[in-house]
């Protein structure tokens, strides 16, 4: 995947994160599993300065010393910006780090990444959300080499780069891709080598979500997958009614912090929700 293909839909994003940065000295990207929340740090390093650190925290990338406090996580000077990539499975940590390197180098500016946030005082967030329908397309016929998705069919990708990627290395035509969704075999399909083990398919994604949850946050998480479009909080009281002692809301707002349901943002009529395609098809 080439730089320009990952950031499709996502210059304005990257220039609020730069923009930021400029004046905060912590920021999060956050979101659904396959985003592009990594790529877009990348960028954003890329842009705030060539020489800062990144560190993907990725399972299969082994960086215990840095973690646990034993070293700094760079040689000689400190960088103007540290960016911790995939924080998900060791959120506890990386707050102790973040803490203690904010505090001993004034100058230092962090960027993290993760399908939830660090809650650390002064942290600022920012949401990798889905791909406007013309940018979904855009990307689909950039990554396929030309060929062009119905729009109906690839609406039901829900903007998701991830999804709509996988999509096109497999040149599946919008019937193709229609009929794989149905019958729930797109969930499986191999994302290829250039792709983290953790987004290995679509499958891959919603399992390293479910990996991360307590055990009453995944029973309410297969509980609300059976809304197969936006809902409220009243719909998501009835669905969880008599199935967990904790109030409906804090359970949509735990979910909500892992980017397990988002947030409707084309609501205009309250406070709506979803969950991704795939993650409902996940518990189902």
């Amino acid at each position: 995947m080439s730089a320009g293909d990952a950031l499709v839909g996502r210059d304005r994003h990257r220039d609020k994160i730069l923009h930021l940065l400029g004046r905060e000295r912590l920021v999060a990207i956050t979101g659904a599993g396959g985003a592009g929340k990594s790529a877009l740090a990348r960028a954003v390093a890329a842009g705030f300065d060539p020489a800062a650190r990144l560190i993907d925290l990725d399972p299969s990338n082994v960086h215990e010393t840095i973690l646990s406090g034993e070293r700094l996580p760079w040689e000689g000077r400190p960088p103007r910006l540290l960016v911790l990539d995939t924080c998900d499975h060791v959120v506890d940590r990386c707050v102790a780090l973040v803490e203690r390197l904010l505090r001993a180098l004034p100058d230092l500016r962090v960027l993290v990444t993760g399908r939830e946030v660090l809650s650390i005082p002064g942290e600022h967030v920012t949401v990798a959300g889905p791909l406007s329908a013309p940018d979904a397309a855009t990307l689909f016929h950039l990554r396929s080499g030309g060929l062009r998705a119905d729009p109906a069919v690839l609406a039901r990708l829900e903007g998701l780069p991830l999804a709509i990627e996988i999509a096109a290395e497999h040149l599946l035509e919008s019937g193709k891709l229609a009929e794989m969704l149905d019958n729930g075999t797109f969930h499986g399909l191999p994302a290829g080598p250039a792709h983290p083990a953790r987004h290995a398919s679509m499958r891959a994604a919603a399992a390293w979500s479910h990996r991360q949850c307590q055990p009453l946050d995944a029973q309410a998480w297969q509980r609300l997958a059976a809304f197969d479009s936006a809902f409220g909080l009243e719909e998501a009281e009835r669905a969880l009614s008599g199935h967990r002692a904790a109030d409906a809301a804090e359970a949509v707002a735990r979910l909500v912090e892992r980017s397990i349901v988002l947030v409707d943002s084309a609501a205009v009529d309250g406070r709506w929700y979803r969950m991704p395609f795939h993650l409902r098809a996940f518990t189902m």
